[in-house]
């Protein structure tokens, strides 16, 4: 590689840093923001009404899953055309996304109108007296999601064009919105699930005032002009079709165990999967932002044909993500009775609670895995085979769960069902990049799976003899007990997880940081 290669690619690496140290800035920020907010909001709202407005949210925003077919073709397409500093394509593909996101946004809403009255009155548990709010929580996540659905192509350019900074402030006032959401309910005398309903709406049209305003301020081929484009909108409506497929498929692995638990056994169980389902979404958020940072530079990459990097990054990215997910959930999973006592008011944790939330720590660790492969296929724009066979996968899940259920099983064993299906659906990411990219089996066996199997090796006997020593209410000794291993995930992490290059890049960055 020539020296202007090289320097390029130092920049493209230190962007990545940049970009991901302000998506981490913003996610810590957040995650102290969201789990006080929570707390607040569980308090105001009480059990049963917490547990009906996450159930009704989760299967309306669960048509996000849909959408993010939409949303990865937007993705991949503008970080493409950017790749080639193609602008005049970037502005036709852009403006063809938002026609098309408006008219899905109308498409689902007409549907979700047609489908919220069966949902609501027939079809799940919620108490006699909580139906008709529970109807008015339903209209209000439709207009949420609708706003949501129409800002995807501007936070899609806001991503695309590496402007994390930018997206960090508008995550961070969203945060901020929802905190004051969450005093204003537990103040208010009314009726507070109607009244959270509406202001959670409310909050989606103030991110997407934000988004617009500043994509027609910044990027100038971000800007509607009217042009069909018939090849091109054949192109994203391959791409967003089988993409859609397996987006189907995710949402009955997730909406579709909201349901069976609410049909099996009630509305208290869904607060109970909603904690759990807290934590993963703060847990994911690290994984997540780390991809933010290093998915455009994937489909950058692929676009001038350096596989080396591409594959490269891919690699790096899967086992670095795991390592971070499993330094922040490992000292979870062994404190989280105590963590649970001292996040919620004692009366609002539950066993069942405890066991969803180490059950889903375990399957983020999995889940961690996926983006990367799923970035290297959907760079190549031929998604076909790759979602046909995880899709069908995916599904097997929704009646295997029902099966256990209707069998005799507890409410958790649905997450364990998801966790064994989410890892075959993993392999066959794995087969599917090997003959459609050349993914070398041998490399992401030593570079990935091979450092996982060492920290699990250890991690598993760790946990069961810090599991044994009870710190559940004395705050010092939660602390105490979560810092300790906390530090013996870390050194887990560093002396089986990393490999010699690893280390002299976190010693040489600390130097750097310390010479400073």
């Amino acid at each position: 590689m020539d020296s202007n290669g090289s320097d390029t690619m130092r920049v493209e690496n230190r962007r990545i840093v940049r970009n991901t140290g302000l998506l981490y800035f913003r996610l810590i920020l957040l995650t102290f923001i969201n789990l006080y907010t929570v707390r607040i909001t569980l308090q105001a709202l009480g059990k049963v009404d917490y547990g009906i407005f996450e159930l009704i949210a989760y299967l309306v925003f669960s048509l996000t899953t849909l959408t993010g077919a939409m949303s990865s073709a937007t993705q991949r397409y503008l970080s493409f055309h950017l790749g080639r500093n193609d602008y005049e394509q970037y502005s036709h593909t852009f403006s063809l996304l938002l026609i098309c996101f408006i008219t899905a946004a109308g498409i689902l809403i007409l549907l979700g109108e047609g489908l919220g009255y069966f949902f609501i009155f027939d079809w799940l548990t919620i108490p006699v007296d909580k139906r008709e709010s529970a109807f008015w929580v339903y209209q209000a996540s439709i207009l949420s999601f609708s706003f949501g659905l129409i800002t995807i192509p501007y936070s899609s350019s806001i991503i695309a064009n590496e402007r994390m900074d930018a997206f960090a402030i508008f995550s961070i006032v969203e945060g901020i919105l929802k905190l004051g959401v969450a005093f204003w309910l537990a103040n208010f005398g009314g009726n507070r699930l109607i009244l959270y309903g509406i202001l959670t709406a409310a909050i989606s049209v103030v991110v997407f005032i934000m988004s617009l305003s500043y994509c027609h301020a910044k990027f100038k081929y971000c800007k509607y002009i009217w042009k069909w484009d018939r090849q091109i909108f054949t192109e994203l409506s391959k791409y967003t079709g089988w993409n859609m497929f397996g987006s189907v498929s995710a949402i009955l692995a997730t909406s579709g165990q909201n349901i069976l638990l609410n049909i099996f056994f009630g509305p208290i169980i869904n607060t109970s999967k909603a904690i759990a389902d807290k934590i993963q979404h703060v847990i994911n958020g690290f994984s997540i932002n780390l991809y933010m940072a290093v998915s455009p530079q994937i489909i950058k990459s692929y676009a001038v044909s350096d596989i080396d990097r591409t594959v490269s990054l891919v690699l790096k990215s899967s086992k670095i993500s795991f390592m971070l997910i499993f330094a922040l959930a490992f000292p979870l999973i062994c404190n989280m009775n105590g963590i649970l006592n001292l996040w919620l008011a004692a009366d609002a944790k539950t066993p069942d609670m405890v066991v969803f939330s180490k059950l889903i720590l375990i399957y983020c660790m999995i889940f961690s895995l996926e983006s990367p492969i799923s970035r290297l296929i959907q760079a190549t724009g031929n998604i076909r085979r790759y979602q046909l066979s995880v899709g069908i996968i995916t599904l097997c899940y929704i009646p295997i769960a029902a099966l256990v259920l209707y069998l005799g099983g507890s409410a958790v064993m649905t997450v364990v069902v998801l966790i064994i299906v989410m890892s075959i659906a993993q392999c066959m990411r794995v087969y599917v990049a090997h003959h459609q990219v050349g993914l070398d089996y041998g490399m992401y066996f030593n570079t990935v799976i091979l450092p996982i199997l060492k920290v699990a090796a250890l991690g598993i006997p760790l946990y069961l003899v810090i599991d044994r020593f009870a710190a559940d209410t004395e705050f010092l000794l939660v602390a105490f007990k979560t810092l300790a291993s906390g530090l013996a995930g870390l050194a887990i992490i560093v002396t089986l997880g990393l490999d010699r290059s690893d280390r002299s890049i976190i010693k040489n960055f600390i130097k750097r940081k310390s010479h400073k």
